[in-house]
């Protein structure tokens, strides 16, 4: 997607790239990282409005419950119970009725000078950093939750490797200088380490607020195969059928997890 500072646009983005993908039998969506408002300053009185609780959520169990389909909404901002002048960046996981599972909120904050146009971001000013990784069940398969800079982060993914998850998400707005160096040698690393699926959503455009992100969201098998990825830059979907029984193949050739001694 190329979210901006508008809601109900960004929604509209949204839900024309899920009404392209209608009927074709797809059991898991990922969305990017802040799909729904992208450079929003007043993130805290933009959470109170329509994130808490709200129509924002309500449209995701819409969509979930139409399409049939789990849906790992990103990130949303959602009001931080511990810091009333902060929000988390959310990401909530809705089944196919519609019904939310899973919270996970981001644990790494990215504040850092990158050589791009905005030039510095500080997450931290705006969002409190999660504390605890989560996972979700789909389909009777473990989903490990990540949100953008945790990719370089492996000690959260190894987490989700021993946990027993078979995919990983990462949903994000990586940025396009960072994004061209580092976004799939580290995507397609995590997998390959982990010896699970990962799947990652990016915003890819210039933005509202000056930033411009990378793209290429991909679909990557245990093997650091990429399945499907987002060539182009602009809004678009990558789909891929993901083979479980390959998973099975690579963890028992390779049983990265019995061989484990740190």
């Amino acid at each position: 997607m190329v979210s901006g500072q508008d809601v109900d646009k960004n929604l509209a983005q949204a839900e024309s790239l899920l009404n392209s993908i209608e009927g074709q039998g797809i059991e898991l969506i990922v969305l990017p990282e802040m799909f729904a408002c992208l450079g929003v300053k007043n993130q805290v009185a933009l959470a109170k409005a329509r994130f808490n609780e709200s129509d924002v959520l309500e449209t995701i169990a819409d969509w979930s419950k139409r399409l049939s389909a789990n849906i790992v909404a990103g990130s949303v901002p959602l009001t931080a119970v511990d810091n009333e002048d902060r929000v988390k960046a959310s990401c909530l996981v809705y089944d196919a009725e519609g019904q939310m599972q899973t919270r996970y909120d981001k644990i790494h904050l990215f504040d850092v000078d990158v050589a791009d146009n905005k030039g510095s971001y500080r997450e931290s000013d705006t969002f409190s950093p999660g504390e605890t990784p989560s996972t979700a069940n789909i389909n009777g398969k473990r989903l490990g939750l990540s949100i953008c800079y945790d990719l370089r982060f492996p000690e959260l993914f190894q987490r989700y490797q021993a946990q027993g998850c078979d995919m990983i998400t990462v949903p994000s707005a990586f940025t396009y200088k960072p994004g061209q160096a580092h976004w799939e040698i580290l995507l397609r690393a995590r997998a390959v380490e982990t010896q699970s699926f990962v799947l990652a959503a990016n915003q890819g455009g210039l933005h509202d607020d000056g930033r411009e992100t990378w793209g290429h969201s991909m679909i990557i098998a245990p093997t650091g195969e990429i399945l499907a990825e987002v060539t182009e830059s602009g809004p678009g979907v990558a789909i891929a059928e993901l083979d479980f029984n390959l998973l099975k193949q690579v963890r028992s050739a390779m049983p990265i997890v019995q061989h484990k001694r740190l």
